[in-house]
């Protein structure tokens, strides 16, 4: 693993973490060097006598993404590589700041939330750059295209394709209310507001973001 892909693992942290306000361990520390099954990326959780232990695997064709430069292309493979690294951070920051409050947290919010953290991680980038334009082409490469990876079960796809249309829907919503104007403070305001509430809440909270993007 090389260094340049450790510093780009832990500048997307650093950049998950400050969209939400949130921290945690550094996730480079909690890397395992095989996956649970075939898998690009794999958060594994297991519990002994109360206390959460967490690993993180990421391939090396997702790591080496990472090292890729802020002003480079975003072709498929480093747009795929970089989202299954967010995925796995995202998974990580969430399940760290839930349990750090002693909530509890269901699949499908894991998956939502990972879904929209991998559309904003892109979306700053680009932001930085000065490319926020782009944003209606990210999110058709992220969810108009998206398609379930094979192996899954039938709960599984419906749950992932659940998880893309939330967050597909949010991020309509705040496409038009932030990022068209060039509103970083508020965008940051709300999605901060999103990250902190949980279960039917947070899914009225999504459905509300899609209603007021299509009236």
């Amino acid at each position: 693993m090389s260094e340049r892909a450790l510093l780009g693992l832990a500048q997307l942290q650093r950049l998950l973490s400050s969209v939400h306000g949130v921290s945690a361990e550094p996730v480079v520390e909690f890397l395992v060097d095989r996956p649970p099954a075939a898998a690009h990326e794999a958060l594994i959780i297991s519990e002994h006598g109360g206390e959460l232990r967490v690993g993180l695997f990421l391939d090396e064709s997702v790591l080496s993404q990472l090292s890729r430069g802020a002003g480079e292309p975003w072709t498929h493979e480093r747009l795929a590589g970089f989202c299954a690294a967010a995925e796995g951070v995202s998974h990580f920051l969430y399940i760290s700041h839930r349990a750090g409050e002693g909530r509890q947290v269901s699949q499908l919010e894991l998956e939502t939330q990972a879904e929209l953290d991998k559309y904003l991680a892109v979306l700053l980038q680009l932001w930085a750059t000065g490319r926020r334009a782009a944003s209606p082409a990210l999110r058709h490469r992220l969810f108009d295209r998206w398609s379930p990876r094979a192996g899954l079960s039938a709960a599984e796809r419906d749950r992932y394709r659940l998880a893309s249309a939330l967050a597909a829907a949010y991020a309509r919503a705040i496409e038009a209310r932030y990022v068209i104007a060039g509103r970083l403070e508020a965008l940051l305001r709300d999605v901060r507001r999103l990250y902190r509430l949980s279960g039917g809440e947070k899914f009225s909270a999504l459905a509300q973001g899609a209603v007021a993007w299509t009236a």
